[in-house]
């Protein structure tokens, strides 16, 4: 059992590549209640059944001041009780030749609605800005309903090949896009080692982002190691194709070459004066990777990467990049001491370039640009017998200042401002 409570405040946290992108008088709000509830029962050591059930109970409210964009409408949101819960139930078999996953799970989100709409006054003094005709309704439910099916058999015929032939299934059903979706979602991987160094991976599935309780669930998040949920918007439609290859070339050197593809569906509500429909657009997200990590000794680790990331957007719904072409190459040492004590020190180079903004009428997308780096380091001392570990860091160290995208919009994994940070980590036996 698990209890969960989270009460929050924060403005705009998306980190958008051009400073006058920011919503400076943007306000969250959010309280957050949840429980949790797990069972586990093995009928046999190959045969296996997993339950869960949660609940969550919260609240949310978005609100705007004025900021310096003139005549731009805004919407704040008050969504006053919110009422989620799921239930998911899971079989695990074990076999010398099939290792099956199979389960399935039904969630519901209730919610209503009330929002206002504002323009933001104009810079130059006289009579206020006349609001455009839109029809907004002042309440609007916001209910999902979500039942999925799913089986992951992994088959191992020859003793170094693992192949998922899998699938699952999604019935969802959205008062807030007006829409029902039945889809069929198939699932392909393989994980061959033809020597004991050497690792191909290979994968190909599709995928239907659905509503979750407390963002978990028990279906695998993975197919031959690849991630196959993110966290798009709800009802988006994607399919994935990836393919890797993980070598070890000493007992100290491992390295390896991944690259994935995305082509998303992602539904939106169009807001007219005729009325609201919803509408798709058509998403392509490319990223490659490739690493080399070596440990020469006990107390030392070096690691170097490269990750690359394309994207490619619809203009109408750009969520703040209508193309980006990004690169990064994080540099990293690690230092161990036997009486427990480590440090860490990582440097990146950020290189950037695209089409940003249009978050808002008055912000037009444009192209920009911009290289930098990085310097993030930690001290870490591990408590006597394993109790836990005791962190003190920064990040962006040197406090550079920077323009750049994050594709993330709920987590950016950098900000341009130095953070510092202490950790306490305590592991009773």
């Amino acid at each position: 059992a698990e209890y969960r409570y989270r009460d929050a405040e924060y403005g705009d946290l998306t980190l958008k590549f051009f400073p006058e992108s920011d919503f400076f008088g943007l306000t969250n709000t959010s309280k957050e209640s949840s429980i949790r509830l797990g069972a586990r029962h093995s009928f046999s050591p190959s045969s296996i059944i997993l339950a869960t059930f949660a609940y969550q109970d919260s609240e949310f409210r978005q609100t705007h001041e004025p900021f310096p964009q003139p005549g731009v409408p805004l919407l704040d949101f008050n969504e006053p009780d919110q009422e989620s819960y799921g239930g998911e139930l899971q079989h695990l078999f074990r076999s010398r030749y099939v290792n099956l996953v199979s389960g399935g799970g039904y969630f519901d989100f209730d919610s209503t609605v009330d929002q206002s709409l504002t323009v933001a006054p104009p810079l130059i003094p006289g009579p206020p800005a006349t609001p455009p005709t839109i029809d907004v309704p002042d309440e609007f439910d916001v209910d999902n309903e979500h039942t999925n099916l799913y089986a992951y058999p992994n088959i191992n015929l020859l003793r170094n090949m693992t192949i998922t032939l899998g699938a699952s299934y999604d019935h969802a059903d959205s008062k807030f896009l007006d829409e029902d979706r039945d889809q069929f979602n198939p699932k392909l991987g393989i994980v061959w080692n033809p020597i004991p160094s050497t690792t191909f991976r290979a994968a190909a599935f599709r995928t239907l982002k659905r509503t979750l309780v407390t963002q978990q669930t028990l279906e695998p998040t993975q197919v031959a190691g690849f991630n196959q949920f993110f966290d798009d918007e709800e009802l988006t439609e994607t399919w994935h194709y990836g393919g890797a290859i993980d070598q070890k070339f000493s007992s100290s050197i491992y390295g390896g070459l991944e690259f994935t593809y995305r082509e998303l569906t992602v539904p939106y509500v169009r807001v007219a004066v005729t009325g609201n429909t919803t509408e798709r657009a058509d998403w392509d997200e490319y990223n490659g990777r490739a690493y080399l990590f070596w440990t020469p000794t006990e107390w030392l680790s070096l690691r170097a990467e490269y990750l690359w990331e394309k994207l490619d957007r619809d203009e109408e719904l750009s969520e703040g990049a209508e193309n980006s072409d990004t690169h990064r190459v994080p540099l990293g040492i690690n230092v161990f001491h036997h009486s427990g004590l480590s440090a860490s020190l990582t440097t990146t180079y950020y290189n950037q370039s695209g089409d940003f903004g249009g978050y808002f009428a008055t912000d037009p997308i444009r192209h920009g640009d911009d290289d930098f780096w990085l310097v993030d380091m930690a001290i870490n001392y591990r408590l006597p017998k394993r109790f836990g570990f005791f962190t003190v860091g920064a990040t962006n160290l040197f406090d550079e200042d920077f323009n750049y995208f994050d594709s993330d919009l709920n987590n950016a994994s950098i900000q341009p401002d130095r953070s510092v940070f202490a950790r306490f980590t305590l592991a009773v036996p």
